[in-house]
């Protein structure tokens, strides 16, 4: 720095502790005097800044020689940026073949923090820095800022506090000498302010003790576990390192959260508890998982106890929980995690006797002879039984005999015993079913044996189908197949091809066209098989004829796309389209049943119509035993899952009758059990009923083909309907209909009139509308008088011209009230009043209210209410038993009124009835 900056040492070290140590960016503070962003500014400007940010006063000799080396224009102006470089550049960017450590400029303190420089001894520096680690993993564990406990103290902001204060409020931990107290003392008092300890700096140098390495290569001898960095081997004992491994394998492959049975035992969260609290913790969190003996148990407390007899707890969850990771990973991406070796995980099978693994051998053989001749699927009756959070792959002693049984493979209480014995989890002592399964079923992989290879040829998965062969097909069969596929899983051919070829120019190389066809299903690593031959056909049929090397997919995406549409078709509107139903091919592998013998078609039908009489007299349902083989949806199964689910439901079948099933259903896909299912069990066709509910809902709609209940047939009774609708509404009827009258000649279309009634919501049927236009009609026949009509039906709030008609006597046009319509026949008139009276006479005996109950029901406060509500009422003021329900009826009809296009009735006319009969005063019952 002193060579850079052109000084002697002294200042320069100086300058670059003052910049670090006050945490400032020089730069920020020159941009104030140089507001062109130049990088220059006078010999004044620089040094007044060197004064105000650093408190730094150069001598002559110093400003000069900082002068000479900084006016490098040598106009008196001085480059501040090539100073702020010299002061902050660690290594030089620019220079990428130099490893940037070997560039860095050493700092002036042994810790890599900016502090006061006080060398010391080097055994005191050893001390020194066992100390600082020893706080840097107490202040970690117990969640301690060194810093925030002396600021309180630090009035100004300084860093530096007294000595009596450094000691008063000394967070720990509890264990450091009073010599070693001396030494941090020693070490950090400010050497330029007496009796003031410099907090601050002891404060950096614990977070950056980790990375200490003095310059005399010296490393710290005391090795201390760091939380960070946790290892898997702690220990120097071989013994005591594998109890580690151990229980950190258990740890890990049970999930267990290691530091939650130990905390509730520390309530200050010490990191520390005593002996007892440990072991019981210890027993609790990983006895049982990881097998720990008493002896064991014992040398992991004497490992991590303390001097005061209790144990470090923490620092063993640290190690317990990073098993096989590092802390903060995310962080440390050059970092390498150690992984496990291959087996640690592996859940292995128990060894037994010779005697008894003989035995045992022998009672598999049994099973597997049993499930080999019954074609028994096993593994998904035992993981019926495994649901818990996740697949735990056991099941419990007695769902294991009670699954044995049910499969119908009993065996005695010894061998049971003996089974459960070589299966059993050596943690939670259920029964590892696949392991089990794999033994006894050979049409079973589970990958849980030593003894199985997973490469043994012998053994196929149960889902594994079979490898389909490859077939010699002329390009119109290949492209028949192609177009099918292309068809039925309604696939855009172009858009596979259209990314390789961004010039558009039609034409793409071969490996990218084989590519495309992959990504498409064309290919022997998808579901459809490709093979070599077939594609070097399609190579040789779209090859470019000016580039050998690659394929025309524009012709290729023209042809399969075919089966959608034809090209061209707008210029040809009268072209006929085939049908898509004539590019459908059956499945390759498929036989042609018409060229099969007699004998073979008799078989196949006696073997259906004996398979359909037993389903029937049995009642079973077929299809879904075999969609649970059915794991891809595509309905096609393997041969011996065909074989199995027909076991499974119980139905006999001799070879030779299950040989003429397979040929006739099966392809290279498999045995297509819906095809079967649907021979076995025809199912009438679905009839489609689109065409007849449209046109019945048609039918619905159509105003003109509803019966007409409630038309009018008089012609003054019509026009009184809708000025009482006018009138309650306040509709402006000739709003409506003026909009189609521009020339304002006071006549419209008669379609223009119906829209405008409609529109005016007059709710007339289409006798009265009829009626109203016969009325209306102009002098020609197709337009109506619209004028004549409104002036009618607004007489009901003004007379026209009645300005000119001063000794006119106007009335009020009052609506009638809809109940008071409602005429009943003299006979049921009769039994209506004689009903009335019956309630009129209790009413006046007992004085009742009837009002307040009717009230409650009505929300809206319209004077009306559902038919059953007023039923209700009666019920609740003890009249309905006085009449029968011929007369309820009666009452319902009388007072009926239309709310909401439903029939309620008028309960306050109903009242007002019954007060008059009773001679009540008004309203005052």
């Amino acid at each position: 720095m002193a060579a850079a900056v052109g000084m002697n040492p002294a200042m320069g070290d100086e300058i670059r502790t003052l910049v670090q140590t006050k945490r400032i960016r020089v730069t920020e503070f020159f941009h104030d005097y140089d507001k062109l962003r130049s990088g220059f500014v006078t010999a004044a400007q620089f040094f007044r800044c060197l004064w105000q940010t650093l408190n730094l006063q150069l001598s002559p000799e110093d400003e000069q020689a900082m002068t000479n080396r900084y006016d490098v224009r040598r106009d008196g102006t001085i480059n501040y940026r090539m100073f702020c470089d010299d002061v902050n550049l660690q290594f030089n960017p620019a220079e990428v073949r130099l490893d940037p450590e070997v560039q860095k400029v050493e700092a002036p303190e042994f810790l890599g923090t900016i502090r006061t420089v006080r060398p010391m001894a080097r055994a005191n520096e050893e001390i020194l820095v066992h100390l600082l680690k020893r706080m840097q993993h107490f202040y970690g564990v117990h969640g301690v800022n060194l810093r925030t406990n002396y600021e309180d103290f630090d009035k100004h902001h300084m860093g530096v506090v007294t000595e009596s204060q450094f000691y008063r409020n000394f967070p720990g931990p509890s264990d450091v000498a009073e010599e070693e107290m001396k030494l941090l003392v020693e070490k950090y008092r400010d050497p330029a302010r007496p009796g003031m300890m410099n907090y601050l700096n002891l404060h950096h140098d614990v977070i950056a003790v980790t990375d200490f390495v003095t310059k005399e290569g010296m490393v710290p001898t005391i090795q201390q576990t760091d939380i960070d960095q946790v290892p898997l081997l702690v220990s120097n004992d071989p013994a005591l390192n594998e109890i580690f491994n151990k229980l950190q394998v258990a740890i890990f492959k049970n999930g267990i959260r290691s530091l939650e049975f130990f905390k509730d035992h520390d309530k200050l969260r010490s990191g520390i508890i005593t002996e007892n609290q440990f072991i019981c913790g210890l027993v609790l969190a990983a006895g049982k998982e990881a097998q720990l003996s008493r002896p064991e148990i014992q040398k992991i407390v004497e490992f991590y106890r303390v001097s005061d007899g209790r144990v470090r707890y923490r620092e063993f969850c640290d190690m317990l929980e990073n098993t096989f990771t590092i802390p903060h990973l995310e962080k440390k991406p050059t970092e390498v995690v150690q992984r496990p070796l291959r087996g640690t995980l592996f859940r292995g099978l128990k060894p037994l006797p010779p005697v008894q693994e003989g035995r045992l051998q022998v009672v598999l053989n049994e099973l597997s002879e049993k499930c080999r001749r019954r074609r028994l699927l096993m593994y998904p009756y035992f993981k019926d039984y495994d649901r818990s959070q996740a697949y735990s792959r056991v099941v419990t002693p007695l769902q294991f005999g009670r699954i044995l049984h049910f499969l119908g493979m009993n065996v005695n209480n010894e061998d049971l015993k003996l089974l459960l014995a070589k299966f059993e989890d050596p943690t939670t002592g259920d029964v590892n079913y696949p392991a089990f399964v794999q033994a006894v079923d050979q049409e079973f992989v589970g990958h849980t044996m030593d003894d199985i290879s997973i490469a043994d040829d012998t053994r196929t998965n149960m889902v594994t189908q079979s490898k389909l062969p490859e077939v010699e097909v002329s390009f119109d069969d290949l492209m028949a197949r192609i177009r099918h596929i292309i068809l039925t899983s309604r696939i855009r051919a172009l858009d596979y091809f259209q990314d390789f070829d961004p010039l558009r120019t039609g034409s793409i190389s071969k490996t990218r066209f084989r590519r495309c066809l992959a990504i498409m299903g064309l290919s022997p690593l998808a579901q459809h098989d490709l093979n070599d031959k077939q594609f070097d056909l399609l190579c040789k049929a779209y090859q470019n004829p000016k580039k050998a090397d690659q394929a025309l997919y524009s012709r290729f995406v023209a042809d399969v796309e075919s089966v959608f549409t034809q090209p061209g078709l707008e210029k040809e509107p009268m072209a006929a389209v085939p049908p898509q139903e004539i590019f459908r091919v059956p499945k390759p592998g498929t036989i042609d049943w018409n060229e099969a013998d007699e004998g073979h078609r008799e078989l196949y039908e006696a073997t259906m119509d004996r398979i359909r009489a037993r389903v029937d007299q049995r009642r079973i349902l077929l299809k879904p035993v075999f969609q649970d083989f059915d794991k891809h949806n595509n309905n096609h199964i393997t041969r011996q899952q065909f074989r199995q689910a027909l076991t499974m439901l119980d139905i006999p079948i001799t070879p030779a009758e299950l040989a003429a099933l397979e040929a006739k259903f099966f392809n290279d896909a498999g045995v297509n059990y819906l095809a079967f299912l649907n021979a076995l069990e025809p199912v009438e066709p679905p009839q489609f009923m689109y065409v007849k509910r449209l046109e019945e809902v048609r039918q619905t709609n159509d105003k003109k083909a509803l019966p007409e209940l409630h038309a009018q047939g008089d012609l003054e009774q019509i026009l009184l309907k809708i000025k009482t609708k006018v009138c309650k509404e306040r509709v402006r009827v000739e709003d409506f209909m003026r909009d189609y009258d521009k020339l304002r000649s006071g006549k419209i279309l008669k379609t223009s009139f119906r829209r405008a009634v409609t529109l005016a919501r007059l709710d007339l049927y289409e006798s009265e509308l009829a009626m109203i236009e016969d009325k209306y009609q102009s002098v020609d026949p197709n337009y109506i008088e619209y004028k004549r009509f409104c002036d009618e039906v607004e007489s009901i709030f003004a007379t026209k011209h009645l300005e000119k008609m001063p000794l006119e006597e106007v009335g009020l046009f009052k609506p009638p009230t809809e109940w008071e319509l409602n005429a009943l026949s003299p006979e049921n008139n009769e039994k209506f009043m004689h009903c009335m009276t019956k309630i009129k006479e209790k009413v006046r005996k007992h004085r009742m209210q009837l009002f307040p109950l009717f009230e409650d029901y009505d929300k809206v406060h319209n004077g009306s209410v559902s038919r059953s509500q007023f039923r209700r009422v009666l019920s609740e003021l003890q009249l309905e038993s006085m009449i029968s329900y011929e007369e309820l009826l009666l009452l319902w009809q009388q007072f009926q009124v239309k709310i909401g296009g439903k029939d309620d009735v008028n309960y306050i006319a109903f009242c007002e009835m019954i007060y008059h009969m009773a001679g009540f005063e008004w309203r005052k019952p």
